[in-house]
């Protein structure tokens, strides 16, 4: 009996402990601009085409229908249809030209998104809030006593795969397939989503969620009051796993034949005799950064530049010698793509792979427009960075020197968990 009641006891907490997922998916699988679908279109002149496969790009109003039967492909532009069934979308709901590229569109899209929040690894939450009640605007909620518990009346809950975590904001994608960023006291609704049947409804809906407060956030079975409450659980988590896979990434390479390394890092830049039995060989990976600050009007292609309007941003640009080239990144960032490639054939499910990545998306390039005058100053830090393999008589590696390779953790990164490019 005792064993069953410790059991009980453990239960709950095995069930719930949830480590935070460290990978990232591509940007392009959370929000393509091309979403794929299989539906039948009517024809301006009234012919119906046979179901197919549908390629649909409403930010440039264009559909490439691909015919099953003669694998024939075709492009078809507002003006060529009148009306158009999704199968993904109400059970094939004909909609008309005029509205598939507008509210009843947005909706659409994000049912064909829904696929995509399915597919995509990434840490799960729910964020608790408030729901809008009657003809006025309503965002304060209203507690009551619920058998002793305090509890509200009007939450509504948002399951949501997490995107980026700053200090004041979350970007997510909601399992109705509609993507946002959120603060404590209001979201803004990136792609709007599925509503009631008329525009009025759907509009009453985004406002709603737009104005609500963020009552709690729920992962892996602890509660958070607030966005700053997770990012600092996260941040912690973010830190403690880089020291530890620091210290990881050091003793890997022990062992190792610098003749290996050679080939994979490229030649060595500094050869120092420490003594009869050991040589310091030293990597020098040049690295220069240069930072502008201006203030501007902008919108741009990513979920945070979304939702800028006007404010002073600052931007970086990297030169250097060598650039990444993993899978998951194509960012040029001196250094890290020769020595992680390297690293991930003796550590492949190591911290530092989701590190690294993490800190190049800092310096993201975004598209953007800007409006009116535009004032900046820029200034260029030599950012070189180093590393150095200590090895014996026989070339084999004793210690590591990474002293500054890898950037320390800073409070107040953003930790994310797409790729954007």
């Amino acid at each position: 009996m005792k064993y069953l009641i410790l059991f009980i006891l453990l239960v709950p907490y095995f069930s719930f402990s949830q480590e935070i997922k460290w990978n990232t998916v591509p940007y392009n699988a959370i929000d393509p601009d091309e979403l794929l679908a299989k539906g039948v279109i009517e024809l301006d002149n009234g012919e119906l085409t046979p179901e197919a496969d549908l390629s649909i790009d409403f930010a440039n109003q264009t559909i490439f229908y691909r015919n099953l039967l003669n694998n024939a492909i075709f492009s078809i532009f507002k003006e060529d249809f009148a009306k158009i069934s999704v199968s993904d979308y109400k059970n094939g709901l004909e909609v008309k030209d005029s509205e598939f590229y507008g509210d009843v569109g947005e909706e659409i899209g994000a049912a064909l998104r829904k696929g995509l929040y399915d597919k995509a690894d990434l840490n799960v939450l729910n964020i608790t809030s408030v729901e809008k009640e009657g003809f006025f605007r309503r965002s304060q909620p209203k507690f009551y006593m619920n058998d002793g518990e305090l509890d509200v009346s009007n939450k509504s809950i948002v399951i949501a795969k997490v995107l980026e975590i700053t200090p004041n904001s979350i970007s997510y994608l909601d399992n109705e397939g509609d993507l946002w960023l959120r603060g404590n006291s209001g979201a803004k609704n990136v792609t709007a989503g599925e509503g009631g049947d008329k525009k009025e409804e759907r509009e009453e809906k985004r406002e709603a969620r737009k104005q609500a407060r963020i009552l709690n956030i729920e992962f892996g079975g602890k509660f958070f009051l607030n966005v700053r409450e997770l990012y600092n659980y996260a941040y912690n988590s973010y830190e403690e796993n880089f020291y530890k896979s620091l210290e990881n990434f050091k003793n890997d390479f022990i062992g190792i034949n610098l003749r290996k390394t050679l080939s994979e890092w490229g030649p060595v830049d500094e050869q120092i005799k420490l003594n009869t039995n050991t040589t310091l060989y030293t990597w020098h990976y040049e690295r220069k950064v240069i930072e502008s600050e201006s203030t501007t009007v902008t919108a741009g292609s990513a979920i945070s530049q979304l939702t800028r309007s006007s404010r002073t941003s600052a931007s970086a640009v990297l030169s250097s010698k060598y650039g990444i080239n993993t899978n998951a990144s194509k960012y040029s960032l001196g250094g890290y793509g020769s020595i992680i490639n390297s690293y991930t054939q003796i550590n492949g499910s190591s911290f530092l792979n989701y590190y690294s990545r993490n800190i190049t998306n800092q310096y993201s390039s975004y598209t953007s427009y800007s409006v009116g005058q535009t004032s900046s100053t820029s200034i260029q830090v030599d950012d070189t960075k180093k590393i150095g393999l200590i090895v014996d008589s026989d070339l084999n590696i004793v210690d590591v020197i990474a002293q500054n390779f890898f950037p320390v953790p800073y409070y107040g990164v953003s930790i994310t968990f797409v790729d954007e490019n």
